[in-house]
């Protein structure tokens, strides 16, 4: 269980450097036009993981993936959306509630069935998610409430997404064809988007085409190892450890990029650090005392 949870800094590594990417890119490309890309990268690699290794594609729990991607094709719609109409930093800090929702969910079902309530938990996830919005120092006004409940209706839909997936993981479903679904709806959302929305495809220059392959492997890779973790690990230490990605972004932005930190900003991420530990730490005593968790 322990092991399985720790998919989630793969995860977070990922998606930062994927940020990365897109960001090398410097806008050749539309937002939908880039989740093309994105997602059929998936596709054809996972189909050719498919291929190579005599796997097959077919499913018993076909709804059970088409829900987990419909959601998730929404949850990302939804989101670019509010991209557009919110501050970055408001953005990112609203779609970070998610771990929140889910400590909430935890305390709940353990009232329901008179259990001892993950405490230690939550308060980890708190203190993170305090973390988060020291770094992204959110704001909005009057007039951006409607975007922002859209962002909270968005984080609020992943934490369904997530038991989605654990109920898959459940079911042994395994995580590279619970991907490829999403993947395929993915591809098939950015391609109609891109030509609704943005003219169609266009041809991408060197740089553009580097920065896909590398947004298409961080991607690919970030999405599996996301599954591999809520499928099949902690829920709740997951949803704190994604706060990482803050970190790492950080990390990558001074390497690359040069961009400098301010020092509110290193005070966010060590509390950031600090929960991930700590929830990491609490976990661990919890599975030695041989306490199971209710996901």
């Amino acid at each position: 269980m322990m092991k399985q949870s720790l998919w989630a800094l793969c995860a977070a590594l990922c998606f930062s450097f994927m940020a990365a990417f897109v960001k090398l890119s410097s806008g050749e490309l539309g937002t939908l036009e880039m989740v093309f890309y994105r997602s059929l990268f998936g596709v054809i690699t996972i189909g050719l993981y498919v291929k190579r290794n005599n796997l097959s594609l077919k499913t018993p729990y076909l709804m059970g993936n088409l829900r987990r991607s419909i959601l998730g094709t929404i949850s990302i719609a939804l989101w670019f959306y509010t991209l557009g109409l919110l501050p970055f930093g408001t953005n990112m800090t609203l779609i970070y509630t998610t771990p929140l929702f889910m400590a909430v969910n935890f305390i709940i079902l353990a009232m329901m069935k008179h259990q001892r309530a993950p405490w230690a938990l939550a308060l980890a996830i708190i203190v993170g998610f305090a973390g988060i919005a020291i770094v992204l120092q959110p704001s909005f006004s009057s007039d951006e409430l409607i975007p922002a409940l859209i962002c909270l209706s968005v984080a609020f839909l992943d934490l369904i997404i997530y038991w989605q997936m654990k109920e898959l993981g459940r079911l042994k479903e395994p995580s590279w064809r619970i991907v490829f679904y999403f993947t395929c709806c993915g591809t098939i959302f950015g391609l109609v988007g891109a030509y609704l929305v943005e003219g169609g495809l266009h041809m991408p220059s060197l740089n553009s085409v580097i920065a896909i392959i590398g947004m298409g492997i961080c991607a690919t890779l970030g999405q599996i190892c996301t599954t591999r973790s809520y499928a099949y690990g902690n829920m709740l230490l997951s949803s704190c450890l994604g706060f990482s990605a803050i970190p790492f972004s950080a990390i990558i932005s001074w390497l690359l990029f040069g961009e400098s930190t301010t020092t509110l900003a290193l005070i966010g991420m060590s509390l950031i650090i600090c929960a991930g530990v700590a929830a990491t730490i609490t976990t661990k005593r919890a599975e030695a005392r041989g306490e199971s968790p209710l996901a």
